[in-house]
């Protein structure tokens, strides 16, 4: 990944945590009590991030039939950016973060955000001096938090050192994101609010302003809701060209999370399909049992404006071409691990990478959303991005596949086996890791 090449015939010696050497096969010297793994015929790439994902205090329990942090190594997911800890104490996936970089536990390496502030925020240059102390990564905002709050909360991680990412808050816009200097946008989808003229009542419920929201722009987009994608291209590209060249222009990343609107898709108009997809045994029983009663998320917040679905699914893709276009550093993320949306951690990363080369990105720079941009986002967010590339000195993430990701990102699926950190998992362990017996249990 450091170009669009394929070395072959190589050796990667790992010693520790680390890549210490990469040459060809009869060049490296390899130490008598070394393990070798034979990687004949296959092809040898950097582990994948997912760079928006949560965590919830409920993994290592019964609510989910195996712990998503097996989901991501067996999907060849070896780094995961946290962008919220769910559940009443937020503190454990700092315990996880150090367990699983000690060796204690199996899984990917975590980068985390704190406590999401969702706003209003009372005392917001407290609670992010605060997040500092306790040793999060960086601080996640959210869509309520106010103006006032949006520029006490950016002002304070400056002076802390400590990097923002989040939603483009209502009362903010984007505007006031790119004046304020948050280092990094959550989702392409919070570029469709730019296109509205929000002015939610804060006094209500998150969920009645969402559902005010959608009554907005079935209205506004009443006449555009047929058009397909060309046709959009040529009503909103004008728009849509200027804000991604606006992106650049302030060198602010975004997370792509366009499985999210693909989802939503699958669920109000191919119900029964998405239901048979074989991950869904991964999901939480009570999530399926929701979706099946017709209570679930989406399937609430769209009622009556399911033709809102495909146009935004459409319209966010678009969102992403030009992005592209413009330069935009893009990075892969799911928003996986909630349980309560239908994204299946791990297997989600490969529908994501699958919607990339649907709008126009090469196999090769939909995996680098993944790996390379993933790595310099860390580098901006910690001071250290490394990881993403097959070179010595970079810890020693890999996946072992059968078929050339560089032709068909398709060919990361199942891999052969899978290093995390040095930790080598070859297929028939990550298969057990992941394995549910015929009553659901791990």
């Amino acid at each position: 990944m450091t170009s669009e090449i394929i070395l072959e015939d190589q050796a990667v010696l790992v010693r520790g945590d680390r890549i210490e050497a990469l040459g060809p096969l009869d060049g490296i010297r390899v130490p008598g009590k070394a393990r070798v793994i034979d990687g004949h015929g296959a092809y040898l790439m950097p582990g994948l991030a997912d760079m928006h994902m949560h965590t919830k205090d409920d993994w290592n329990g019964p609510a989910w039939p195996v712990n998503p942090l097996s989901l991501y190594l067996a999907n060849g997911v070896t780094t995961v950016r946290c962008f919220g800890p769910l559940g009443n104490n937020p503190e454990y996936v700092l315990r996880w973060r150090n367990q699983i970089r000690e060796g204690k536990i199996p899984g990917p390496t975590i980068y985390t955000s704190g406590p999401i502030l969702y706003g209003p925020v009372p005392d917001p240059a407290a609670k992010v001096q605060k997040q500092k102390e306790q040793g999060y990564d960086f601080v996640k905002i959210y869509s309520y938090v106010t103006g006032e709050e949006f520029t006490a909360i950016i002002g304070s991680a400056k002076h802390e050192g400590i990097y923002t990412a989040g939603h483009i808050p209502f009362l903010v816009g984007l505007d006031g994101v790119l004046a304020g200097g948050m280092d990094e946008i959550a989702h392409i989808e919070e570029l469709d609010f730019d296109f509205l003229d929000l002015e939610p009542d804060m006094s209500k419920s998150r969920a009645e302003i969402f559902l005010d929201i959608i009554d907005q722009a079935a209205s506004k987009f009443k006449s555009d809701l047929e058009l397909d994608s060309d046709a959009l291209k040529k009503q909103h590209g004008k728009r849509i060209r200027k804000i991604a060249d606006r992106l650049k222009g302030a060198d602010i990343p975004v997370c792509t999370t366009l499985v999210v609107a693909e989802g939503i898709v699958s669920k109000l108009s191919s119900f029964e399909k998405f239901l048979a997809r074989p991950e869904n045994r991964y999901l939480p029983p009570a999530y399926l049992q929701i979706l099946c009663l017709g209570q679930e998320k989406h399937q609430f917040l769209f009622r009556g404006h399911e033709d809102l679905a495909p146009f935004k699914n459409r319209f966010e893709r678009i969102l992403a071409e030009e992005l592209k276009r413009a330069g935009v550093t893009l990075v892969l993320g799911t928003d996986s691990g909630t349980g309560g949306m239908g994204i299946v951690p791990g297997f989600s990363i490969h529908d994501e990478l699958r919607i990339l080369t649907k709008v126009g990105f090469t196999p090769y720079e939909a995996i680098r959303t993944g790996t390379v941009n993933a790595s310099a986002i860390v580098e901006r967010m910690i001071g250290e991005g490394d990881f993403g590339t097959v070179e010595p000195g970079k810890r020693a993430d890999l996946i072992l596949v059968r078929g050339n990701p560089l032709e068909d990102v398709a060919a990361i699926r199942n891999p052969l086996g899978v290093m995390a950190a040095g930790r080598w998992y070859p297929r028939e362990d990550l298969e057990k890791m992941i394995r549910i017996d015929r009553e659901g249990a791990r």
